[in-house]
C-alpha cells in the first residue's frame, strides 16, 4: 500500500473512532461518571434513553451516507506530504471533520431538550431530582457513594 494510502486510512480511522466515541459516549453509555450531558441522558426514564439511542444510531447511519468533503481530505493529505507542513491547511481540514461531529452532537442535544420540554411539571421535577443525584454521585468516588454525609 502506498504511503499516502496508509495516511488516508489512518486519518479515516481517527475520524470514525472520534465520531463513534462521541455518539456512543453520549447516547449508549451515558452514566454517572461521565459529563453532565451523559448524566442528563442517563437521568431520563429508560424509554426516553432508548429513544435517544435509536435517534443517535439513525443520525450516525445518515451521516455515513454523506461522505466527507474530498477537498478536505485532499487538503489534509497535501499538508502532511508537503516539505513544509502547512498547519493552517491541516487545521482547516480537521475543523471540517470536527464540524460534522458538532452537528451530530447538536442534533442529540436538541432532541434531549425537546423531550424535556414535553415533560409535565411532575415529570420534570422527578427528572431534576434524578439528575441532581447523578451529578452529586459523579463528584464522589465510588467507595464513598451511599455513605451518610454526617
Amino acid at each position: 500500500m502506498p504511503r499516502w494510502g496508509k495516511i488516508v486510512l489512518t486519518l479515516s480511522l481517527v475520524v470514525n473512532f472520534a465520531f463513534a466515541g462521541l455518539i456512543g459516549g453520549v447516547a449508549a453509555r451515558a452514566g454517572l461518571d461521565g459529563t453532565p450531558l451523559r448524566a442528563a441522558i442517563s437521568a431520563l426514564p429508560f424509554d426516553d434513553q432508548r429513544d435517544l439511542r435509536r435517534d443517535s444510531r439513525q443520525a450516525l447511519r445518515e451521516s455515513r451516507q454523506h461522505p466527507r468533503s474530498p477537498l478536505a481530505t485532499h487538503q489534509m493529505i497535501e499538508s502532511l506530504q508537503a516539505d513544509e507542513f502547512d498547519a493552517d491547511q491541516f487545521i482547516a481540514a480537521l475543523n471540517e471533520a470536527q464540524q460534522h461531529l458538532i452537528n451530530i452532537s447538536n442534533l442529540m442535544q436538541s432532541r434531549l431538550v425537546a423531550r424535556v420540554s414535553e415533560m409535565t411539571p411532575d415529570e420534570r421535577h422527578a427528572y431534576a431530582a434524578e439528575l441532581q443525584q447523578r451529578l452529586q454521585d459523579r463528584r464522589r468516588p465510588e467507595w464513598w457513594r451511599g455513605r451518610s454525609r454526617d
